[in-house]
């Protein structure tokens, strides 16, 4: 390996590192449960709406449905600052639709 391919190799891997290290950790379906339990829904219905949320909504929309449950405004607002009018409307009724079934199914 020639010092300018070294060179750039180190400089990809600290890029990458520094990239990742400033995005954190997205939220997960545990930490959906943790919110959404606080919102004063049962284990059962949080869970229910975790599997929904996580196969119906993009990465990005589970993150966003996540952070509003935990009250994360400035996260929630990075997300859905970037969405139209129509986006952010079809969002609130996916949330409805998650939230509305399990409430319904338990």
């Amino acid at each position: 390996m020639s010092r300018q391919t070294a060179r750039i190799a180190i400089l990809v891997t600290a890029a990458t590192a520094a990239a990742l290290a400033a995005c954190g950790k997205a939220p997960d379906t545990t930490e959906f449960v943790q919110a959404c339990v606080k919102t004063q829904a049962t284990q059962q219905q949080c869970e229910c709406a975790a599997k929904a949320a996580a196969s119906k909504l993009s990465p990005d929309l589970f993150n966003a449905m996540v952070y509003d449950m935990q009250g994360k405004r400035q996260e929630l607002a990075a997300i859905s600052d970037k969405m139209s009018f129509d986006e952010r409307a079809s969002f609130a009724q996916k949330q409805f639709e998650i939230m509305g079934q399990c409430l319904k199914d338990s």
